[in-house]
């Protein structure tokens, strides 16, 4: 599963300016810089970001973060398992049942 548009759902932690972009330089402040809310595509803190709300969500939902994989998450349901493996913008997900597929997208 391709995670689209995933990095802009990222809420950083410290503290982040960047400059007024090319063509959007407000005249009454051109000096002025914007300090970030959420997270940008291509900051270095971005996956970062993205990965801990990624984690609490997960968490929250009953997944078991992995003790020596921290990318590695499962899920015990009934003794039907869900296990989901987080690279980046990209999950990899296997699992004993379709509803719990079904579930897992939504």
């Amino acid at each position: 599963m391709d995670v689209k548009s995933a990095f802009l759902s990222g809420y950083l932690n410290e503290a982040v300016y960047v400059e007024q972009p090319k063509g959007f330089v407000d005249p009454s402040f051109p000096n002025h810089v914007y300090r970030l809310m959420k997270a940008l595509y291509g900051l270095k803190q971005t996956p970062r970001a993205w990965y801990e709300r990624l984690t609490q969500f997960l968490v929250n939902q009953g997944y078991m973060k992995g003790g020596i994989d921290k990318t590695l998450f499962v899920k015990d349901d009934n003794g039907r398992l869900m296990i989901a493996q987080i690279y980046v913008g990209v999950i990899v997900f296997g699992v004993m049942s379709n509803k719990m597929v079904q579930h897992f997208i939504q």
